[in-house]
């Protein structure tokens, strides 16, 4: 299984062998990206395991937030084999892309009050995905999907029980702030105003600089708690590729005063991992192809 991540500054690759038990995790690899040319660095990085590639191995993409929009919208009134291409025109006053330009799809959000039929549209620019499909094409007739960050990331984080706000972010993409609950993606946010927060050196969190970070989370909780009638948030699982870990959870634990921890990886990934979470949204994915492929078998964390 091949799964690549793409991001503004690079493209991720997680070579992974899966069946209905735990992946084994037997490449991980990045290389960085100029210009947009994703397709190129994709083919770039597979052509460096040549055996990884016989035999048509399934493959998946994964777009990190810099390269879809994200929108909540109510569900059309189609029959659902028609809203994904309906999509682009229901669209067309919410994101900045035309409707020729658009290729979308969507997922159902899992908390709606009553009353509410909502849906998590995700939208990309159709000439970027043709380039990044044409690579995958080439390396693949197996092709599993393209899904977002979004997606792939939840599936990192099904062990929360216990209302939850996750924070992750990497590099210089936005940030997702999603809610959990019972191990369950509830709500997702891409703020694109903490794309800096790993950056912040130790005596820029010192000075607050953590606290959008703080009013970012609140924000989650609140819209969790007050405007879906949710349970009360109980923690805080920062997954952010930053240097100063303990001033930044320090930060948000005085800001908040919520349990504040962070993320750890699945035990399958841990020997390969790069450790600054800037590879979740890969393994992530490997979680998700590996549903796709196994759908109808009780999944092993």
């Amino acid at each position: 299984m091949l799964t690549f991540a793409l991001a503004k500054g690079g493209v991720s690759l997680a070579i992974a062998e899966i069946n209905e038990s735990t992946p084994a995790l037997i490449v991980s690899d990045h290389q960085e990206v100029a210009d947009g040319q994703w397709g190129h660095a994709m083919q770039e990085l597979a052509n460096k395991y040549p055996k990884y590639l016989k035999g048509n191995p399934a493959l998946l993409v994964v777009l990190g937030p810099s390269l879809y929009q994200s929108v909540q919208l109510d569900r059309p009134k189609l029959p659902a084999a028609e809203i994904s291409q309906a999509l682009k025109y229901s669209l067309r006053d919410l994101v900045s892309l035309a409707p020729a330009d658009i290729i979308a799809d969507y997922y159902d959000s899992p908390v709606q009050l009553s009353g509410q039929d909502k849906i998590n549209a995700i939208v990309a620019d159709k000439t970027m995905l043709q380039e990044v499909l044409k690579a995958a094409q080439e390396l693949s007739e197996n092709i599993c999907g393209i899904v977002a960050e979004e997606q792939a990331v939840s599936r990192l984080f099904t062990q929360l029980q216990e209302p939850s706000v996750v924070v992750y972010q990497h590099d210089i993409e936005p940030a997702l702030l999603q809610v959990y609950q019972q191990g369950e993606l509830q709500v997702n946010r891409l703020v694109r105003a903490l794309e800096q927060i790993s950056a912040l050196s130790a005596d820029e969190i010192s000075l607050g600089g953590g606290s959008p970070l703080s009013i970012e989370v609140q924000r989650s909780a609140d819209y969790f708690e007050r405007q879906l009638r949710q349970r009360p948030i109980k923690q805080v699982v920062l997954a952010v590729g930053s240097k100063h870990r303990a001033a930044l959870q320090q930060q948000v634990a005085d800001d908040l005063g919520f349990e504040v921890q962070w993320a750890e990886y699945p035990l399958w990934a841990q020997e390969l991992a790069t450790a600054d979470f800037a590879d979740f949204p890969v393994l992530g994915g490997v979680m998700l192809a590996r549903e796709l492929l196994y759908p109808a078998k009780e999944q092993a964390a």
